[in-house]
């Protein structure tokens, strides 16, 4: 790729640029180094147990009459497909369904919640084990060794995370590839450090170790919760410079974020906009502008238009009734675009490939046999190793 491990990233301005090198085959999980992930008719609902009469009445009537279930709808036939190459934001305003969303389409849904629908893996069925294998997820919440420096921390975590058969020589080399493209250089001997405790890295170095814990095997799709929380505007954009730079990779990035500036928002490729559990636009910035626009709600000049759509669509106290016809008109507009059609169309096929394996007309691709594990990233440890 030209560079060599001393080489340090590339800036401009003051701001972080990711190094991208060139001709790599790290990653290539069985042939596979791109992945459209797509997801179709997903429902999700949060469910609560009550108990009707005294604890004594147990004895004399049978649980199924004690107990109901209240379910709460959280996500409502929600339709949409992330790409090769581009970064994906998901967007919303507090109880929109953003988190829901993410947790449902990485299987991570919490106990009282229950998700149906499919979500697909280059149009085949996925499965929690095969997204696994492919993806790479990134909390809000940091968590580290404090006394470890950057470089320790993931020497350690090619240790433990990498193949039993990877070499030594070429983990290392790999955690060196990883603290370039990640712009870690300068800060690779600094320790991690422990609020309060131990003065370590500051806000936005911590976050791109957390990426860099993550791209250390290399995989072709990534989702972030909420990158950017807690994070000054500066070390904000840095951060979205990093997502746009492994996306530029030719990786499926998805993150869901709140409330972004202006800056960031111009850097997302796709937007997927939620509004009470439902799909409000999905698309490019550019088509956003011109969606809201035709429906008479255009974004104001100088205003920012991240703010302008999860402004409109957000619940106002006093104004539930509004904000319901609001959010139904612009839902119902967009499954009624040429756009939400072509993702309904996309969704649909993934549908019909998951009906045939059910009906066994086809074979799971993904299935955890012999052939997925061999397809697993060559840097990827199973827990068993």
């Amino acid at each position: 790729d030209g560079q060599t491990p001393n080489d340090s990233p590339r800036s401009s301005g003051g701001e972080v640029t990711v190094a991208i090198p060139q001709n790599r085959n790290y990653g290539a999980i069985g042939g596979i180094e791109k992945v459209t992930y797509t997801w179709a008719d997903v429902n999700a609902f949060a469910t609560e147990s009550r108990s009707r009469g005294r604890r004594f009445w147990s004895f004399w009537k049978n649980s199924s009459d004690r107990m109901f279930q209240q379910r709460k709808q959280l996500l409502r036939n929600v339709n949409g497909a992330a790409y090769p190459g581009e970064l994906l934001a998901i967007m919303g305003s507090s109880g929109a369904g953003k988190t829901t969303l993410l947790n449902t389409l990485t299987f991570r849904t919490p106990g009282g919640v229950v998700a149906t629908g499919t979500r697909a893996l280059n149009g085949q069925p996925a499965t929690p084990d095969a997204l696994t294998a492919l993806s790479a997820y990134v909390q809000q919440q940091d968590l580290f060794i404090g006394t470890l420096t950057v470089r320790e921390h993931l020497v350690f975590q090619a240790m433990v995370r990498m193949d039993r058969h990877i070499p030594y020589a070429q983990r290392m080399k790999r955690v060196q590839e990883v603290i370039q493209e990640l712009a870690l250089s300068k800060c690779q001997n600094t320790v991690i450090g422990i609020p309060g405790r131990l003065k370590g890295i500051s806000g936005g170095e911590m976050k791109r170790l957390s990426f860099a814990s993550e791209v250390l095997t290399d995989p072709p799709l990534m989702f972030c919760d909420e990158p950017t929380s807690g994070l000054d505007s500066f070390m904000a954009q840095n951060v979205i410079q990093v997502l746009k730079g492994l996306a530029q990779k030719g990786k499926t990035v998805v993150c869901t974020i709140h409330q972004p500036s202006s800056e960031l928002y111009a850097m997302f490729d796709k937007l997927l906009i939620m509004a009470d559990g439902r799909v409000a636009f999905l698309g490019s910035s550019d088509e956003a502008f011109q969606f809201f626009k035709e429906l008479g709600a255009a974004c104001p000049a100088n205003y920012n238009p991240g703010d302008h759509f999860i402004q409109l669509l957000a619940g106002v106290p006093g104004r539930e009734e509004v904000t319901r016809h609001t959010i139904d008109t612009v839902c119902t507009a967009f499954a009624k675009s040429e756009i939400g059609c072509r993702i309904a169309a996309e969704a649909e096929n993934a549908l019909y490939n998951e009906r045939k394996i059910q009906a066994g007309l086809a074979d799971a691709p993904w299935a955890m046999s012999s052939t997925t594990r061999a397809g697993r990233s060559p840097y990827k440890a199973s827990w068993c190793t």
